[in-house]
């Protein structure tokens, strides 16, 4: 009996030694893992990078020359976002600071006034002409048409034709180019630069678009715009192809498949007509007089 307490006590004692152990190296790894893990971080953080500085105090509206730049090492967390690398040089020289900087201060996109988008003028090709049309939510594919897409424009008509009504719809002009969307001139996929001046810019409401025409072309829109509606259709980017689109009318049996009917036939049935002779023997007239009819 007493060795068996004595055994057991052993045991017991031996159990605890191997846990004590365990726990002892399990503790030292997990610090240690740890450790290294805060000074990755703390690595990260503050490892120096090289970026461009002011190499004296310099003024607004002063065209940055690479006289004008230093390199210097700055803590990763402390680089300012949009700050040039020295590889950068090139786009960080020849434009004018919109802020006064300081010696030793690094220099950053929006501290530079970048080049304008090109006018619109200076974007039209020879003999073209810029017309801008009313579009809404719809008929701009929920604001997803952007400069540079081509459309077909179709108009739509509505026509009273005696009791009845007409709804005409017939192509118009084919790959047309949209030089502008509201005021925007250029895609809003903003570039990388672009985008460390204010972040993208999500919004694509407008209610006009300007189109690249022909001066014939801007007649026949002129003459739409007051006839009925223009409905843009978006082309895919490699789709060039010309389409065989013809006019669609429906609503009134008046509506025949060019459109409506003629002058002369809406005429003939609204009622008839007598031809009258006016005039003498040596030069008659003739002159023909519709009435309702019976």
């Amino acid at each position: 009996m007493g060795m068996f307490r004595f055994n057991y006590s052993m045991l017991l004692l031996l159990v605890a030694l191997v846990c004590g152990a365990l726990a002892f190296v399990g503790a030292r790894r997990y610090l240690a893992e740890s450790t290294a893990a805060v000074r990755q971080s703390w690595e990260q953080r503050y490892s120096p990078v090289p970026v461009l500085v002011a190499a004296r105090d310099l003024p607004a509206g002063r065209s940055v020359q690479v006289a004008d730049l230093a390199r210097r090492s700055v803590p990763a967390a402390f680089v300012p976002r949009g700050a040039f690398r020295p590889e950068d040089i090139a786009r960080a020289t020849g434009k004018p600071l919109l802020v006064p900087l300081g010696a030793g201060e690094p220099v950053v996109v929006t501290q530079l006034l970048q080049q304008a988008d090109p006018t619109l003028a200076a974007r039209l090709r020879g003999g073209a002409r810029a017309v801008t049309v009313p579009v809404d939510e719809v008929s701009s594919q929920a604001g997803l048409v952007r400069p540079g897409d081509h459309i077909d424009l179709m108009l739509a008509e509505e026509r009273t034709e005696g009791n009845g009504r007409c709804v005409l719809v017939r192509p118009l002009l084919e790959t047309v180019k949209v030089l502008a969307t509201g005021q925007r001139q250029s895609d809003p996929s903003r570039s990388a630069e672009a985008a460390l001046r204010g972040g993208a810019d999500e919004s694509v409401d407008y209610s006009t678009i300007t189109l690249d025409v022909t001066p014939e072309q801007a007649q026949q829109l002129a003459i739409a715009l007051r006839i009925g509606e223009l409905i843009p259709m978006l082309r895919g980017e490699s789709d060039v192809h010309p389409t065989q689109l013809s006019s669609r009318a429906s609503g009134s049996s008046a509506c025949t498949s060019v459109g409506v009917k003629t002058v002369e036939a809406r005429r003939q049935a609204r009622g008839h007509s007598i031809e009258v002779m006016v005039g003498g023997d040596a030069a008659p007239t003739k002159a023909r007089h519709w009435f309702p009819g019976g």
